[in-house]
């Protein structure tokens, strides 16, 4: 195993406490692209937390300090055992901001201000629950948790409606100053959406000494280009947490900024901002994700959900098993491993460990790498399993951990699971330009290498979308690259039938079978094929073609470590993680191969999964979503700490698929809960927070 540990973030906190800084120099700015391991617990100068020394050398740092510092009157952390480890919220702010009587319709309340360094009259402002509608924009209400009562946004693509050239946003909204002395950890924590036009900058700053230095933080998910955040939905909230406990704990005056600048288009909008109390112990599991060797070890693959028998040819395999920790709690944690198992039928089939860490609070991540390779070879459907796990009894062991699924099989090959993520359009980039009346024969599809030999008989592709008015057709296709040839230009290999788009086909797979002609269809072990779907979309309008185009789903369970995805338009070829198809489509193809009579697994047992709770904590609704397998009855249990059964709420007969339940906590204390899911055989639990 190849145990490493390196940033993963674009975050940097400092390694000695706020208050120090306050003291003796200015304090530096702090967004880098390469922070340092720094500690972040009080009195700590800059030392690699994995020295066997450090608790000793730590501690007589700290006497060194105070001794030296024992007549300044530099603030220290008051902790309020009441709060200390907890996760209680001790501010919250849900933009309930509306006011009849204010000629704007709503009032800010006092200690906010919105900064204008450019006078460009761009500014944050309380949005009611509504679509945002402009002409590059058309964005459903945001479904935040408190979202029907407004929320704070800024709707940049309304003021540029007009403008030419449009102006550069370089806009702030600052927060009233916070009294953080009687909290020992302070966490931001709040739902959000948002569009970039290119990458755009989203920060958080916060100061404790009057706005004299400013801690930065980036808060813009590592989005590109018209991205969303985590890839949600339009109108989901992604959720941006941050513990600037290292800045704002114990702190009497500390001030928060959001700033959105080095953009001109699109939207932020923003709700349920709370503060809170970390927990004591409290490992955050950030990202995971493997590579799949084709037999290239310099250029792996990004693994495939679905995979034919036919095509695992003794070399291909998961191997870099990669994940990212962070120890977002109060204290130190020992000895914390990353636990990986791959299951299939409940059975562990494979296990690895990694070299324990010491990890201390800090906003820095620790990337952890189990470099083993693991080579499926059975029918099957697998489960991989991350679990981090320390010394200390953990306090929230649900964001430990992660997992997906693949599935050996006899005839789909598939990028992408059966659960879409987000509805994506081609279109929405490669809309053709304001004097193009139509757009014809713009094909996106996965890439697939063939590893032996095989026949093709059809594809399905998840439609999810678009204006079903007659004028939208598409057609499923393969082209063919020519490996190795001087001209490697893929050609078009194989079509089906032309379709006209209808709103019967919106959520479902279709497949169509391809026109065959007795040769094309045959692949050979080295073959490199685009499988995927072509459009033809006739709005005279560019407007229409881009915003209400032909849309197929796309999955985001993995992340990816090389392109999955291909664009072809006009002669050109889009390929890469930096293009507009980053991303895993939902199209399969299936083999002509009926091999697979069984494969004596569980499906129910092995796929059936309960969710987070989502917001969590939560103090009105939450969601809770949980997938199915195959159909069957389900139910809801809600318990107290004690295990008293506080609510047991049957969903009725569920097909399969993913479900979601909304519940409400009207009636119930702040507290710890449990909820368990019964589907058949299944039964599952997770821990949820009420405040």
């Amino acid at each position: 195993m190849n145990v490493k540990s390196a940033n993963f973030c674009h975050l940097s906190l400092v390694a000695l406490h706020w208050s120090l800084f306050r003291v003796t120099s200015p304090l530096p700015h702090l967004l880098t692209s390469s922070p340092p391991h720094a500690l972040s617990i009080p009195f700590c100068l800059y030392l690699n937390p994995k020295h066997a020394m450090m608790k000793k050398i730590n501690f007589v740092l700290m006497l060194l300090m105070v001794t030296s510092f024992l007549g300044l009157q530099a603030q220290q952390k008051s902790a309020n055992p009441a709060l200390k480890g907890d996760g209680t919220v001790f501010y919250y702010e849900d933009f309930n901001w509306e006011n009849p009587a204010d000629p704007k319709g709503w009032t800010m309340p006092a200690g906010y201000m919105l900064l204008d360094p450019d006078d460009n009259g761009f500014n944050f402002q309380w949005l009611p629950y509504d679509s945002l509608n402009s002409i590059l924009t058309s964005e459903p209400p945001f479904n935040s948790t408190t979202g029907h009562n407004g929320y704070l946004g800024l709707f940049l693509s309304l003021y540029n409606n007009d403008k030419d050239p449009r102006l550069t946003i370089n806009n702030s909204i600052q927060f009233p100053h916070f009294d953080c002395s009687q909290h020992s950890s302070v966490v931001v924590r709040y739902e959000t959406h948002f569009m970039n036009g290119g990458p755009g900058l989203q920060l958080m700053q916060v100061s404790a000494d009057g706005g004299a230095h400013w801690a930065t933080y980036n808060v813009g998910f590592g989005v590109n280009h018209k991205d969303r955040p985590n890839d949600v939905a339009p109108g989901k909230p992604a959720i941006y947490e941050a513990n600037i406990s290292d800045v704002a704990a114990g702190q009497t005056d500390v001030i928060i900024r959001l700033h959105w600048g080095e953009t001109t288009l699109y939207f932020w909008v923003l709700d349920d901002f709370s503060l809170a109390e970390a927990y004591d112990n409290d490992l955050r599991l950030k990202h995971f994700t493997a590579e799949w060797d084709n037999g290239d070890v310099e250029n792996p693959m990004t693994p495939f959900n679905m995979i034919p028998k036919s095509q695992l040819n003794g070399t291909g395999g998961f191997f870099n098993f990669e994940s990212s920790v962070q120890n977002f709690g109060e204290f130190d944690q020992e000895d914390v491993y990353l636990d990986l198992n791959i299951t299939k039928n409940n059975e562990v089939i494979w296990h690895k460990e990694t070299t324990p860490l010491f990890l201390v609070p800090t906003f820095e991540l620790d990337t952890i790498k189990i470099a083993d390779k693991f080579m499926p070879v059975d029918f099957g459907h697998y489960k991989v399993s991350y679990n981090y796990k320390q010394s200390q009894l953990e306090s929230t062991p649900e964001n430990n951990k992660a997992e997906f699924f693949f599935n050996v099989n006899d005839s789909v090959f598939s990028r992408s699971d059966d659960s879409p993520d987000l509805a994506w359009s081609y279109l929405f980039e490669r809309y053709g330009n304001i004097e193009v009346t139509a757009i014809n024969d713009y094909f996106t599809g996965s890439i697939f290498p063939i590893a032996a030999d095989c026949e093709v008989s059809s594809l399905s592709t998840y439609i999810m979308g678009g204006l079903a008015d007659g004028k939208i057709e598409y057609q499923f296709q393969i082209w063919k690259v020519p490996v190795g040839q001087a001209d490697e230009t893929p050609f078009k290999i194989l079509t089906s039938e032309m379709v006209v788009l209808d709103s019967s086909q919106f959520n479902t797979w279709v497949t169509l079978p391809f026109d065959k002609d007795g040769e094309s269809e045959f692949l050979k072990a080295g073959d490199l094929i685009y499988a995927g779907i072509s459009q033809w979309d006739n709005h005279e309008d560019y407007m229409v073609r881009r915003s209400k185009s032909l849309k197929i789903g796309t999955d985001r369970t993995l992340k990816m470590v090389g392109p999955t995805a291909v664009g072809l338009y006009d002669g050109n070829i889009e390929l890469g993680l930096g293009t507009f198809v980053r991303r895993n489509l939902m199209c399969r193809l299936n083999l002509n191969d009926h091999s697979n009579i069984t494969d004596g697994t569980d499906i129910t047992r092995a796929l059936t999964s309960l969710g987070q709770n989502y917001p969590n904590p939560f103090n009105s609704t939450t969601e809770i979503s949980f997938e199915l397998a195959n159909g069957s009855d389900v139910s809801i249990e809600v318990m107290d700490m004690t295990g008293r059964k506080i609510l047991d709420r049957a969903e009725g007969f569920k097909p399969a698929g993913k479900h979601s339940m909304t519940l409400d906590a009207a009636g119930l204390e702040a507290g710890i809960y449990y909820y368990s899911l019964k589907a058949g055989q299944f039964k599952q639990t997770k821990q949820m927070v009420i405040y």
